[in-house]
């Protein structure tokens, strides 16, 4: 709706506390030709019969009189006026009472300023069209409204609830024990995570354990709604929870740490089910030290693994579903050290049916053989798929770099002239490399991302906030080379290409020596690089086929796959 109609109108608000009268009126006083607040409906009531007023809104909880009493009385004097009630109130009979009183707007408390907005638009739309629309079906569809628009209110909570429950301690990180992370062989892991409705019967919890090992567990509950969805977040908050006890078994065995783990876990499931409640769910421990894949599927699709030679094995489910009846738990194991990836799946893609109306597990071993990297298989996927028949989820482990062709390393001071010497520097050497340059110019744009971060966030300490600030004042260039030129700290930018059994890479990275990157962005993001904070970084993800931090977030790696 074109809101330039609002400058037309006058409006009287009606609310007891003068905090949130301030706050409503900072946000949509300006928009209106008037905007009177008062404190009482008494004097409300006054005001409105000496002016003329288009629009009200009214507190419900008012001193003296209330809301539904004071509108009561609106509606004698001038019987067309829009009203939009504002209440903490939900029960139906409430707002059936007031429809049909002629309140035909409501807002709930505590007040979220898109909602009211939203009803400020509809209730003048509703003027505008006044002679053109039918008022009982005018009440009859805002009381629809009135019940999604607060169901909607419910699943977003629990949508809020559900994704601060799920933890990925390895979101855009690579897990290695030597100094090399490119070097050094180690593992990368990505994930992909689909919701069919707004909560999901699909939770998983990714943790990097104390001991140096790394845990998956992902729950798959049967169902769907906000049901499933709260089977599956009991089960990852307890997996969570056994998980931050786990330090007081640091010397435990792989071997006996899973089981514990899985142990404690299962039982702690299974007393909260439902009689008739089923939960799928997968364990999976990666046991470093022991260089082995312990788990325990319990009804899952087959985990599938690939080995050097390109083989991919399947590992089927090796317990039943959990139920609320007890049942023998069995983990087995598969050595690690002869597997380059690791793919774990829920059904929502497995059960799948393809455009051509076969199962898409038809086509998954093949897809998960020749991708290299989770985008690669997710792209298979979509071209595949028709649509997604349930709630997915897919881990996909990867153990990359297996053979380096070239490694070369470059130390550049901390200076703005230097960004540009630093792209041609890796320009010449994909030419030496007979890379084709020409083809990958997106690679040097987001390249040139991570040396502006390395250079302003980095090592010149210039946070967002402060940035904007500068850019505001007009004077961020003359502060970059005010704080650059008493700046000893050095950007290490490493050159490395290198093949693993599916393709080759370039892979480059950029570390500086600053406080590294915010370590919130790593803990909220769920997978979903959508959330990071800053244009740069999402330049970065969006440019590039491989793109992870270190540990202490001080180095940014980014990889593209280029031709043998």
């Amino acid at each position: 709706m074109d809101e330039s109609f609002l400058k037309n109108l006058n409006v009287l608000y009606v609310e007891d506390e003068p905090e949130i009268i301030e706050l409503v009126e900072k946000r949509f006083a300006s928009k209106f030709n008037l905007f009177t607040s008062v404190t009482s409906a008494e004097d409300a009531l006054t005001i409105y019969k000496e002016n003329n007023y288009d629009l009200i809104l009214t507190d419900y909880l008012l001193p003296g009189i209330n809301g539904m009493e004071f509108a009561k009385e609106v509606l004698k004097i001038k019987g067309k006026v829009p009203i939009i009630l504002i209440t903490g109130y939900v029960d139906m009979q409430f707002l059936v009472e007031a429809i049909n009183m002629g309140i035909t707007q409501f807002v709930a408390k505590p007040i979220q300023f898109k909602l009211l907005r939203n009803a400020i638009n509809n209730a003048v739309e509703s003027v505008v069209l006044e002679d053109l629309l039918n008022k009982s079906r005018e009440q009859e569809l805002e009381l629809l409204k009135y019940k999604d628009m607060y169901n909607t209110m419910q699943h977003d909570a629990t949508l809020k609830k559900e994704l601060h429950i799920m933890r990925n301690d390895m979101f855009k990180k690579y897990l290695f024990h030597e100094k090399n992370p490119v070097s050094e062989k180690g593992w990368q892991l990505e994930v992909f995570y689909k919701s069919l409705d707004i909560v999901s019967g699909d939770t998983y919890t990714c943790r990097v354990l104390d001991n140096g090992n790394l845990l998956i567990f992902i729950a798959d509950a049967m169902g769907k709604g906000v049901s499933a969805a709260i089977t599956s977040m009991v089960s990852v908050s307890i997996v969570n929870f056994v998980i931050k006890e786990q330090y007081k078994y640091i010397d435990l065995t792989g071997e006996e740490d899973i089981n514990r783990i899985v142990q404690s876990c299962v039982s702690f499931m299974r007393a909260n089910l439902l009689e008739d409640e089923i939960l799928c769910g997968i364990f999976a421990y990666f046991d470093f030290k022991e260089d082995k894949l312990r788990y325990a599927s319990f009804s899952m699709p087959r985990i599938l693994y690939q080995t050097v030679n390109g083989k991919v094995e399947k590992l089927p489910s090796n317990n039943l579903p959990i139920m609320p009846y007890e049942s023998n738990i069995k983990i087995d194991s598969v050595e690690l050290s002869n597997i380059v990836k690791v793919g774990l799946f829920t059904d929502g893609i497995v059960e799948s049916y393809a455009k051509d109306k076969v199962l898409y597990s038809s086509y998954l071993n093949d897809d998960f053989a020749s991708s290299p990297l989770l985008k690669n298989l997710m792209e298979k996927v979509n071209e595949r798929l028709e649509t997604y028949g349930d709630d997915s989820t897919v881990f996909f482990i990867r153990r990359p770099y297996t053979n380096i062709i070239v490694e070369k390393t470059y130390t550049i001071p901390t200076r703005y002239e230097k960004i540009d010497e630093a792209s041609e520097l890796i320009r010449q050497e994909m030419i030496n490399c007979n890379i084709d340059v020409e083809k990958y110019d997106s690679f040097f744009t987001a390249f040139s991302e991570c040396m502006m971060n390395a250079y302003e966030h980095g090592n010149l300490a210039i946070t967002f906030d402060i940035k904007h600030e500068l850019i505001k004042n007009e004077i961020y260039e003359e502060e970059l080379l005010k704080k650059e030129k008493i700046c000893d700290k050095l950007i290490a930018i490493r050159y490395v290409l290198c093949d693993d059994i599916n393709s080759r890479y370039l892979i480059v990275s950029v570390r500086d020596e600053g406080a590294g990157y915010p370590v919130s962005v790593f803990r909220n993001a769920i997978g979903d690089t959508t959330k990071f904070n800053g244009r740069g970084i999402k330049i970065i993800d969006y440019y590039t086929d491989i793109f992870f931090f270190s540990e202490d977030r001080r180095e940014i790696f980014i990889g593209i796959k280029v031709d043998k």
